[in-house]
């Protein structure tokens, strides 16, 4: 039987780029300012879709508690 030999890889330190994927060192969150511009804006995109739909549930949470309270009211 023939046996193969185990190859062992060195991997570099690295971490990979928050937006594109790189590889990059370790102590570097983005490869390029393009990169972290690019993270900012959708970050801040998510931020605002957040903040939309808690105003929604808001919304929708008072105006159950309006129709609640003006059918008491009736009755």
């Amino acid at each position: 039987m023939s046996r193969k030999k185990a190859v062992k890889l060195k991997i570099v330190d690295h971490r990979h780029c928050m937006t594109c994927g790189k590889a990059i060192p370790p102590d570097k969150e983005f490869c390029s300012e393009e990169c972290r511009k690019k993270y900012e804006r959708v970050r801040m995109k998510e931020e605002r879709v957040k903040k939309m739909l808690w105003i929604m549930y808001a919304v929708m949470i008072g105006s159950l508690l309006i129709v609640i309270v003006l059918r008491t009211m009736i009755h």
